[in-house]
């Protein structure tokens, strides 16, 4: 028995077949970060980071980190143009962010989704954002530590984490672009100064084409809370009281309940009411230690202000005509024979909103 096995131990890695299919990294040049924008002339102009990887001997690599242009009338144009300025394999599984310039985005930006979906080598989970500017403003930008596509995808995660914008991935963009129900929120970049790049909100989108419409980073945390995609936490500053005894008061949500209603009446008006739920933590709050603190009228102060808040921000979503909510898809699943006789985007103005949302205050920590 024991020569047997020792027998079938011998033989077995003998007939092992090695890995046919090798990617070496040597052999390739990895695109970490891509952008693209609308020129004059109307054609697309695309950016690559390219990260060459050369080996010095000695198990010892050089990292090179370039930026590479190209300029064509279309996606697939671009990609054969790029094809020969890069020297290598190129390999864009590697491509963290892909950042579209307002502009360009504007026009639609279903073409550009559907080549890096489609592509067998491309990175469904490359983060897809839009910048305010031109999109190369950003991704050319030189960073001494790291590549700049890092830094990015750095910065991106943290603002998820704080709720501040939506996890969009090329994966999850497509399948919005393709539901008719329901219209997308991406991050929106910014250059600030020469060397740095923040996030400035999320822009709205009706379908594929971004509405030129932007929601500051300070109230995109509310709208996410009202879409129901909350993460970990999300941090607030907000003013409170009458003029002429104005406080101010910064806060960390961290829990969110919510209700979303959609009624149909018999003449067809459609409303909506939102119920939002807030469990909050104050971190700041200056107070008048000769009175007694009333958290009660806090949690109705802060309610009343973000209630505000969130009537101002349906109102932008009308305006833009956009169904980050996704009550379109509420009607089409519950109200199908008048999903079928409405075209969305011309009814989708006349819907009424009712949201209101109620905060109660779990900690204080020791603001008071």
């Amino acid at each position: 028995m024991r020569k047997k096995s020792l027998m079938i131990l011998i033989i077995v890695p003998i007939l092992l077949t090695g890995c046919w299919d090798q990617r070496l990294l040597v052999n390739r040049t990895l695109l970490n970060g891509i952008s693209f924008d609308l020129t004059e002339e109307g054609k697309i102009a695309a950016s690559v980071r390219a990260l060459n990887i050369k080996s010095m001997g000695g198990g010892i690599f050089e990292l090179h980190d370039e930026l590479v242009e190209a300029e064509k009338p279309t996606v697939v144009g671009l990609g054969l143009d790029m094809d020969s300025k890069i020297s290598g394999e190129i390999d864009a599984s590697k491509a963290h962010v892909v950042i579209i310039g307002e502009e360009l985005a504007e026009k639609g930006i279903h073409q550009f989704i559907e080549f890096f979906y489609r592509n067998r080598d491309s990175y469904v989970s490359s983060k897809i954002v839009i910048s305010k500017g031109k999109a190369k403003e950003i991704l050319s930008m030189e960073k001494e530590k790291s590549p700049i596509a890092f830094v990015i995808l750095q910065i991106l995660q943290g603002a998820e984490v704080d709720t501040v914008i939506p996890k969009k991935t090329t994966f999850t963009v497509w399948n919005n672009i393709l539901d008719p129900g329901k219209d997308m929120i991406l991050p929106y970049l910014e250059r600030v100064e020469s060397d740095k790049v923040q996030v400035a909100g999320v822009a709205l989108f009706n379908g594929d084409h971004y509405t030129g419409t932007t929601l500051p980073k300070e109230k995109s945390g509310l709208l996410l809370s009202l879409m129901n995609q909350f993460s970990k936490t999300n941090r607030m500053a907000l003013i409170l009281g009458p003029k002429s005894n104005r406080q101010s008061i910064s806060f960390s949500t961290r829990g969110v309940r919510r209700n979303l209603e959609v009624q149909v009446d018999k003449d067809d008006n459609i409303t909506c009411k939102i119920d939002l739920k807030l469990n909050v933590e104050v971190i700041s709050y200056p107070q008048d230690f000769k009175n007694p603190l009333n958290i009660k009228k806090i949690n109705q102060d802060l309610s009343d202000e973000l209630t505000k808040q969130a009537k101002e921000i349906t109102n932008t979503l009308l305006q833009a005509n956009c169904d980050a909510l996704g009550i379109g898809r509420q009607i089409s699943s519950f109200h199908p024979q008048l999903w079928n006789k409405i075209h969305w985007d011309e009814e989708y103005k006349n819907v009424q909103f009712e949201p209101k949302v109620k905060v109660n205050i779990i900690k204080t920590g020791n603001v008071f």
